[in-house]
Order: structure tokens, then sequence, then C-alpha cells
């Protein structure tokens, strides 16, 4: 089974070069006059996928804390195990929680 990612891989590639130029001092206000301006902004929160579930042998958390992933970028199946990469992390899947729908 091949990969299911949620974000496109080129697009993920410009941030990371776009960053990188940022960080390193590269970008100036002349290089982004011509973007798209906006106006009446104010900062917004925007719910994104991520995996909320109990960890076991994380380098930051003991084992059976409770932890919500950054934002799920992708999932796949290899050798009947399930893996997940976030932002920050990957993952190997173990059970998932069973969700009562009414």
């Amino acid at each position: 089974m091949g990969p299911h990612l949620t974000k496109d891989i080129a697009g993920l590639k410009r941030l990371v070069a776009d960053l990188d130029r940022l960080s390193a001092g590269s970008v100036t206000a002349p290089d982004l006059m011509a973007v798209p301006v906006l106006n009446d902004w104010l900062h917004g929160i925007r719910i994104v996928s991520c995996l909320d579930g109990i960890v076991e042998g994380h380098p930051s958390y003991a084992d059976g804390h409770h932890v919500r992933t950054s934002e799920l970028i992708a999932v796949f199946k290899d050798d009947g195990e399930h893996f997940a990469r976030t932002l920050n992390s990957w993952y190997r899947l173990g059970w998932a929680r069973e969700v009562n729908v009414r």
C-alpha cells in the first residue's frame, strides 16, 4: 500500500526553500512586493489533522503519557505495520481507539 500524503511534496519543498532563505536573511521587501496583500487581518486558528493517543518510547515523554501530535503529513503500511509521519516526528501506530458513534 502506498503512502497517503496529506500535503503536496512540491509545496513542502517550496516551503522549506523559503524558510531556508528567510533564516539566511536573504528575503527582502522588494522580493515580496508582488505577493498578494491581506487586509483587515488577524491571527486565527485553523484545525489540522493530527493524532491523539498514548505514547510509548518517546524521547520527551514517559510511557503512558497522553499526547496530541503535530500536523499529520503521511500514513503508510509496510510489513503489516502502520506508520505515520507528522510535521515533527515518525510514529509506529499501535492499536486504534474505538470511537462510539451514536
